[in-house]
């Protein structure tokens, strides 16, 4: 394990709570690109049931467009294995060529995928601050991270998604 003194900050709460646009405004101020990975969850891919697709964060937004090539799973399809996708497309994401003082992990979920879940625990004990959000459920991988000496987990609420206060606390623990 890296011992210097780098934190790492991941949101968690209820599905649909707000993590995102809370981890949208700790970045706010940020004046570089992050590295690391967003998903997103759509119809807009398959218009008759949704998808999640996974973006690299240097991406810019409006360029996030669903495909085949950035398709994680197809949700309430369980013939459809996405271990090898996040593998795939997780490590990309977290293995860069560059030096980033930042990198984004939006969202990680319980996943089975190893070598994915290896590049996380990697990237948790290397040099640079990760801003994350965990699913609110049970499971090892997740357990794993939230116990993790160098990460602080932050529970976002209706009552704290837009305490600003909260997401200065958080700008500090990352230095951004």
């Amino acid at each position: 394990m890296n011992q210097c003194s780098v934190n790492h900050v991941f949101l968690t709460g209820k599905k649909q709570i707000g993590k995102s646009t809370f981890l949208k405004k700790v970045l706010a101020v940020y004046p570089k690109c992050p590295a690391g990975f967003y998903t997103v969850r759509t119809n807009a891919f398959l218009e008759t049931s949704y998808s999640v697709h996974l973006f690299s964060a240097k991406l810019p937004e409006k360029q996030r467009i669903p495909t085949e090539e950035n398709l994680l799973f197809l949700c309430g399809n369980p013939a459809y294995d996405p271990i090898e996708r996040f593998n795939r497309l997780g490590c990309a994401a977290l293995f860069h060529s560059d030096a980033p003082s930042l990198m984004i992990m939006d969202e990680l979920n319980e996943g089975k995928a190893l070598d994915f879940q290896r590049a996380v625990f990697s990237a948790l004990d290397g040099s640079v601050p990760i801003l994350g959000v965990l699913q609110k459920t049970e499971a090892p991988f997740l357990t794993k991270i939230r116990h993790h000496p160098q990460v602080h987990v932050f529970e976002i609420t209706e009552e704290n998604r837009n305490d600003e206060e909260l997401v200065r606390h958080c700008r500090k623990i990352l230095k951004i």
